[in-house]
């Protein structure tokens, strides 16, 4: 499904982490001078970013918990990055997270799970022969959804591990 190398986006959010010194994507946001704010005015919208005058504004859903506001942030940072020329033709809305059908939805979560989720964490983790998946996610604060993410692409990078679930399509959706 992805056209980029297997290692594109995790490369580029290794370069943004690098420059920024943080994996927090409110934090790498507002040193890239963009505007962050929440909203009330739509109940299913999490997300969604624009550009106008050169300014780029990311707006979160004030109805999320504080992990989905982090997810949402770091996933609107992928498009920022990734798909920067599409946000200057129309805002980038996500009123599904963890879509598979979208390439740059698609990416944009690939690029959230790379940001949040440290490999070496992981690696460390999961040397822990008691640790099962859902350990995993609850020692990183992750949602099972996220983290299908990040364990797909340790895999599409060549590292080996299982994929207890399949990546939802659906998930946040509520």
């Amino acid at each position: 499904m992805i056209y980029l190398g297997n290692s594109y986006i995790y490369n580029k959010v290794e370069k943004l982490v690098k420059k920024f010194k943080t994996r927090d994507p409110f934090e790498i946001l507002e040193e890239m001078n963009v505007i962050v704010g929440e909203t009330d005015r739509y109940e299913k919208l999490k997300g969604y970013c624009f550009m106008s005058c050169q300014t780029i504004y990311v707006m979160v859903s004030s109805f999320l918990s504080e992990e989905e506001k982090k997810i949402v942030a770091a996933h609107e940072l992928g498009h920022i990055i990734l798909h920067r020329s599409q946000l200057k033709m129309a805002p980038m809305k996500d009123d599904v997270l963890y879509n598979m059908r979208d390439n740059t939805e698609y990416e944009a979560n690939l690029f959230a799970a790379d940001l949040i989720l440290d490999d070496k964490e992981i690696a460390d983790l999961s040397k822990n022969e008691d640790m099962n998946y859902f350990g995993l996610c609850s020692c990183l604060n992750s949602s099972p959804e996220l983290m299908s993410f990040k364990l797909y692409s340790l895999i599409k990078r060549g590292q080996n591990y299982n994929m207890p679930l399949e990546i939802q399509s659906n998930f946040l959706a509520k």
